[in-house]
């Protein structure tokens, strides 16, 4: 199963813009991981609820929800 990240996107979904989430997908694309990006947006709070935090990136890996870009670093 591939690895789900939470990506911030702007008005279009293929706008993606924060730094964060890049260092996570510059990891991610290092260790030759498969993941599928599902583009976030501000008013989204709902979809990330089960990470405990409000903000992206948010990676899932079944059933484990991984939240900030740092921890999210060391996990990968």
């Amino acid at each position: 199963m591939a690895l789900l990240l939470y990506d911030l996107a702007g008005a279009e979904a293929d706008r993606r813009f924060s730094p964060y989430c890049w260092r996570i997908r510059l990891a991610l694309a290092h260790k030759n991981l498969p993941v599928e990006t599902i583009p976030w947006r501000f008013t989204d709070k709902d979809a990330i609820a089960k990470s405990g935090q409000p903000r992206v990136p948010v990676l899932v890996d079944g059933e484990r929800w991984i939240a900030d870009s740092w921890t999210i670093a060391n996990y990968l």
